[in-house]
């Protein structure tokens, strides 16, 4: 039986198709909170019984220590930075279709234990979404800029030592993570007006983050678990947890050509385990994300195939096969590293963006709290 070929979509009809997809559901999240802390409560459990079998066994301490590194890079690269990227999901309340429950859960259960807060993060984040890739206005770029100085096109071996390597000493993860805390946890000074950016009223949240702390650390100091709080959650939350950020916002937006629809950003696959850590819960499609940001993580598959049936997306979206590492050996599709070792508009497939850009996240820039005329086309590439 021959095969159809897939029906061609005209703009509205991707519109109409797209907007089926939009909106999180109230039960889809609740199974991967749990499945996350799960994960946690298990490297934890290893971890800590572990130790005091070696104890027990009157072996020296050295035989515990390989176990806790594999435990804080589990915890750090996996379980912090998976919540990372369900604070974001939050902010755009797609983590529960109900937006109090989104913001009490998202809080309480994301947002806190990474001393962030949810409300915070969503006025520094949508102003990148209004400000993409604008070295000007785009929060996101001052933010990374202020921390590591961005020299494009840059040849794999130096981006190995100064984007991986040195991003784990103690000096650049304590840079990393100030920027976050002045964009997650401090409320922004000079922010621009933008609508829908809070859910809860402000006293109401003031006694959610009071309280959450004050029963963290009271728990901490009952049951005597302070010393796993620092070893098991503060110590990788300041060594491979900002590393793994930081990597994925370079690879979303560094070395970039243009703030286009299309070459904002980029679709990545890659093996299994490098996309889970880099691009878990939709992070894999970027591009999709800025054009469409209320479709939630676990529609980002579907939506990707609605936009393949529609030629401006199509014929134009720079697609990266894995970060560091091929996924498939034989595929023409650059890694990562490639598209950051190159000037930036090596990899476009066309000129669009720059001769006739779509205007789709205009149509949607409600949708990030714009309350009037959102920026003009930047088309000013990184290098």
């Amino acid at each position: 039986m021959a095969m159809t070929e897939p029906v061609v979509l005209e703009r509205r009809e991707m519109f109409r198709e797209i907007k089926q997809l939009c909106g999180a559901n109230n039960w889809t999240n609740w199974f991967v909170l749990l499945r996350e802390y799960a994960i946690f409560a298990v490297t934890v459990a290893a971890c800590v019984g572990w130790y005091h079998h070696v104890s027990a066994s009157g072996w020296s301490l050295m035989w515990a220590v390989p176990v806790y590194f594999l435990a804080v890079l589990v915890i750090g690269t996996w379980t912090q930075n998976r919540l990372g990227v369900l604070i974001h999901e939050s902010s755009h309340y797609s983590l529960f279709k109900n937006r109090t429950l989104n913001e009490l859960a998202s809080n309480w259960l994301v947002a806190f234990p990474l001393f962030a807060a949810i409300n915070n993060y969503r006025a520094g984040h949508w102003g990148h979404h209004r400000h993409v890739n604008d070295p000007e206005h785009d929060p996101d770029l001052l933010r990374l800029q202020k921390h590591q100085p961005r020299h494009f096109p840059i040849g794999r071996g130096r981006f190995l030592w100064e984007y991986c390597v040195l991003q784990l000493m103690p000096h650049k993860a304590l840079s990393y993570l100030k920027g976050r805390a002045l964009y997650a946890m401090i409320p922004a000074k000079n922010q621009e007006p933008a609508k829908n950016i809070e859910v809860l009223p402000r006293p109401l949240f003031r006694v959610l983050c009071v309280s959450y702390y004050v029963l963290l650390f009271a728990a901490l100091t009952v049951w005597g678990w302070w010393p796993h709080y620092l070893l098991l959650w503060v110590v990788p939350m300041v060594t491979f947890y900002p590393v793994v950020l930081f990597l994925r916002e370079i690879a979303h937006h560094g070395n970039y050509p243009d703030n286009g629809d299309y070459t904002n950003s980029r679709v990545y696959g890659g093996k299994w385990l490098e996309r889970e850590i880099f691009f878990p819960f939709g992070e894999w499609n970027h591009v999709l994300h800025h054009m469409f940001p209320t479709v939630p993580w676990y529609r980002t598959r579907e939506a990707h195939e609605v936009l393949m049936r529609y030629p401006p997306y199509r014929d134009n979206v720079v697609y990266c096969d894995g970060f560091f590492f091929k996924g498939d050996p034989r595929s023409d599709a650059p890694t990562v590293l490639d598209v950051l070792a190159k000037p930036s508009r090596v990899y476009l497939r066309s000129q669009m963006s720059r001769t006739n850009p779509d205007g789709i996240r205009h149509s949607t820039a409600a949708e990030v709290g714009s309350i009037g005329e959102p920026i003009e086309s930047w088309h000013g590439g990184e290098s």
